[in-house]
C-alpha cells in the first residue's frame, strides 16, 4: 500500500492533479465504471505512473475517500458558542450546507459507495458520517428544548429532510433550472448554496417552533 495513505501532505502536484481527475470520474461515472486508463487519458499520463503512485484504482479510491470525509463533518465549535438556541440553529445550518458544497464530487463518490455496498468499509464510513452529523443536531435541538425555543423533534428525520433536500437539487440541476431565474452573476451551485440554506433555516425552524 502506498505510503501517502499516511501521508497524505507529501503528494507531489502530479500526484493530486491525479485524484482530481479521478475523484471527478468517479463521481461522475461511479468507480466501476471507471477505468485505470480513463483517468491516465484525462491525466495524458500512461497507466504504468499511477501504478506506481497509487498501487492500484482501489487505493486510489480510498486515499480520495479517506482523507476528504472529515470536511463533512459537523464541527460544533463552529456553532456553540452562540447562545440563543435559532441563531445557533442558523450557524448549523450553515456550517452544514457548506460543509456540503466543499468537495460535490467527493459527496457523490461516497453516495455511490453507500448504495452500491461493494466496499463495505466505505458503506460504513458513510455511516458513521451519518451517526456523528445526526448526533450534533441533536445536541443542537436539546440545547434549545432546554432554552425552552424548542419542541424536540427526532433528529434523524430533520437530517434526512437535510440531506434529501440537498441531494434532489443537487441531482435535478437541469430541471429545477428550467423553472428558477439565475442571476447572470451567479453560478448555479452559487445560487443553490444561498438558496438551500435561506430554505433548510426555515424549514428547521418552523418544525422545531411549531406547537400542536
Amino acid at each position: 500500500m502506498p505510503q501517502i495513505l499516511n501521508n497524505p501532505m507529501e503528494l507531489s502536484k502530479k500526484q493530486l492533479e491525479i485524484i482530481a481527475i479521478a475523484k471527478t470520474l468517479f463521481a461522475q461515472n461511479g468507480f466501476d465504471a471507471t477505468s485505470v486508463r480513463d483517468i491516465a487519458q484525462r491525466a495524458k499520463i500512461n497507466v504504468a505512473m499511477i501504478n506506481y503512485y497509487f498501487d492500484s484504482k482501489e487505493n486510489l479510491l480510498e486515499i480520495i475517500i479517506k482523507h476528504g470525509i472529515e470536511a463533512y463533518r459537523l464541527d460544533a465549535r463552529k456553532y456553540n458558542t452562540e447562545t440563543d438556541a435559532l441563531l445557533r440553529l442558523e450557524k448549523m445550518v450553515e456550517h452544514y450546507v457548506e460543509s456540503k458544497f466543499s468537495d460535490l464530487h467527493l459527496y457523490q463518490i461516497l453516495t455511490n459507495e453507500a448504495n452500491a455496498r461493494k466496499r463495505d468499509s466505505y458503506a460504513v464510513l458513510f455511516k458513521e458520517l451519518r451517526r456523528h452529523n445526526i448526533e450534533r443536531l441533536r445536541e443542537v435541538i436539546e440545547y434549545g428544548v432546554e432554552k425552552g425555543t424548542f419542541r424536540f423533534y427526532d433528529p434523524l428525520l430533520l437530517h434526512t429532510t437535510m440531506i434529501g433536500t440537498f441531494l434532489n437539487f443537487k441531482m435535478n440541476k437541469s430541471v429545477i433550472e428550467e423553472f428558477i431565474d439565475i442571476p447572470k452573476e451567479m453560478t448555479f451551485e452559487r445560487y443553490l448554496k444561498v438558496e438551500l440554506t435561506k430554505h433548510l433555516k426555515y424549514i428547521l425552524k418552523a418544525i422545531l417552533t411549531y406547537e400542536h
